[in-house]
């Protein structure tokens, strides 16, 4: 089994827990006697246009069938292999009467990287056929039902060239054992599709599946998240999701009262709902699949989805294609809007998106500087904390000779000595004798540890960050990283978060921990190298704040402090 690489989220993790370490550790063993001394340390329009929200009443509903399964010995299938292109105001699907399935599905408001319409088909999952495809257990019924050429008829009339919405068409095959058909209602403005279908075999309806076999979604994404998309379905009050790695077999199999059930990328979704929600039972099927991204030599896993109504032969269900979008997916039903993850720290990350979403609605159109005016804010209403840290500094300064000379008087005991505890007691007294906390100064750093991780869900899970530009042709994507082989803004978050250690004092000025202390920029370069370029944005902008605040602090909290040791390097000099 392969390797699993650690998830962002753990890597941010990992680089404020080593962060930390190195604070806590250096703090009290690393102190001097001597007087403290410092330690080292235009405007784009997003990309992603808005979409108007559908009303719930403008969901199609699949059409009743005007005729059942056809009986055994009947034939009726289509001459050749023709394409038939359905065309709305938001959406235009290419279908192909071969197999009664779709080859393309391309949203109009939004686009790929090559600034065409972005196409939710993968083309290299293609072999394990086209969405909206007919699944069944039995192998070769399923390959003759995608190979066969299906008989198509429109709402219209004509079902050839280009339709436009509002249509209803129809695919259907029949020969002398096996009989399919398939019916799509499509409304103009609406992401909803109405799906019914019905397949029999020797005149026995048969119970099957919708499928879309492939992977789905924006593949460039893949390529730079190394994420496929994932199968879900929701079930007790949470989406639950299946990812490639878990469909061991061919497909792995759920039954349940599920709202809805589907596949989805970061910003995209293919959701199957029920058509009757008084009777939400869903039959889903995860399917194993594969694909092929450019920075690979061999296929990484994928995943496809099938999904039927009940236990009949008959499936009557609505399908949403379409941006995972929070003003969106509500109007088709509630519980849509969670396939919207914003991960461990939600009940942050809901007020950040929030907040940005207003800021760029009424202040400034623009997502790059709306999270610079959200970083300045938050940091000013973080002053008071920074504040009570660095005070809590000074005092570990005062107490650093007394700490020392514990350290000292125990420093030839073994770690399994039990006067280490009398130690430990003796520093606690320390602390709580002069009203230090150890550890004040790392509450700053502890605080930002929850909004970095929400900022970093926002990023990536909020369809309006989706190619949202800052400064172009700088930055034209705040969810993906710098496209550039040397990625400046990494490089000036290392740049001013050395400097604002260089400007923040501590309890010591040992030249071991000024080593320690000037690695902390160049290790949080190396996890933020890869990260969404609005993530790295927030954080250069929270050290250029903290620059200012710095400064400010250095001018009235230690301005007798700062002065006193440069007149004792003064005198030291001459």
């Amino acid at each position: 089994m392969a390797k699993k690489e650690l998830s962002p989220e753990m890597r941010i993790v990992l680089a404020f827990g080593l962060s930390l370490l190195i604070l806590l550790i250096s703090r009290p063993l690393l102190v001097r006697e001597s007087p403290p001394e410092e330690k080292p340390a235009t405007t784009a329009e997003s990309a992603a246009a808005e979409i108007p929200a559908t009303p719930p009443e403008a969901s199609p509903e699949p059409v009743p069938s005007s005729a059942s399964t056809l009986p055994p010995g009947t034939l009726k299938q289509g001459e050749r292999e023709e394409t038939i292109t359905v065309v709305g105001d938001l959406y235009r699907i290419q279908f192909s009467t071969r197999g009664g399935a779709v080859k393309s599905w391309t949203l109009n408001n939004f686009k790929d990287e090559e600034k065409n319409q972005l196409d939710l088909v993968s083309e290299a999952a293609a072999k394990f056929g086209d969405p909206l495809s007919v699944w069944v257990s039995d192998a070769a019924i399923r390959k003759e039902a995608g190979r066969a050429i299906y008989l198509a008829t429109s709402s219209k009339g004509s079902a050839q060239g280009e339709l436009k919405a509002p249509v209803t068409l129809t695919f259907e095959f029949a020969n002398q054992r096996l009989a399919v058909r398939k019916q799509f209602t499509f409304a103009p403005d609406s992401y909803v599709v109405g799906v019914e279908s019905e397949v029999s075999t020797g005149g026995v309806p048969q119970a099957h599946q919708i499928a879309w076999p492939g992977s789905f979604g924006d593949s460039h994404d893949i390529q730079i998240t190394g994420v496929q998309a994932s199968v879900a379905y929701y079930e007790n009050d949470k989406v639950v999701s299946i990812p490639p790695g878990d469909v061991e077999g061919e497909e792995k199999s759920v039954t349940g009262s599920f709202p809805f059930a589907g596949i989805q990328d970061h910003f995209f979704t293919a959701a199957f709902l029920p058509s009757d929600a008084a009777q939400p039972s869903l039959r889903l099927s995860a399917l194993k699949s594969e694909i092929q991204l450019l920075n690979r030599d061999e296929p990484v896993p994928g995943v496809g989805v099938a999904v039927g109504a009940g236990i009949g032969a008959v499936n009557r269900l609505r399908l949403f294609v379409g941006p995972k979008d929070s003003h969106i997916l509500p109007t088709v039903d509630a519980r849509l809007g969670s396939l919207i993850d914003y991960g461990w720290f939600t009940i942050i990350a809901k007020p950040l998106y929030i907040g940005l979403r207003w800021i760029h609605d009424n202040i400034v159109a623009n997502y790059g500087w709306a999270i610079i005016l959200f970083t300045i804010v938050i940091n000013l209403l973080m002053i008071p904390l920074k504040l009570s840290s660095l005070r809590s500094a000074r005092k570990m300064q005062l107490v650093a000779p007394q700490l020392r000379a514990i350290q000292d008087k125990y420093k030839n005991l073994k770690m399994k000595d039990p006067k280490r505890q009398q130690m430990s007691q003796e520093t606690m007294q320390l602390y709580q004798k002069h009203g230090v906390n150890p550890v004040g100064g790392c509450l700053p750093m502890l605080i930002q540890l929850p909004f970095l991780i929400g900022f970093y869900n926002v990023l990536r899970s909020s369809i309006e960050m989706r190619h949202a530009a800052w400064i172009a042709p700088w930055i034209t994507d705040l969810s993906a990283p710098e496209d550039m082989a040397i990625r400046l803004l990494p490089l000036l978050m290392c740049g001013t978060q050395f400097v604002l250690q260089k400007m923040t004092p501590t309890p010591a000025a040992d030249p071991m921990q000024q080593k320690i202390m000037m690695f902390m920029p160049v290790m949080m370069l190396f996890f933020f190298w890869s990260m969404s370029t609005g993530l790295v944005l927030y954080w250069t902008t929270g050290n250029l704040v903290g620059i200012a605040q710095q400064a400010y602090f250095n001018r009235t909290e230690l301005k007798g402090e700062i002065e006193a040791k440069k007149a004792a390097k003064k005198k030291r000099g001459t």
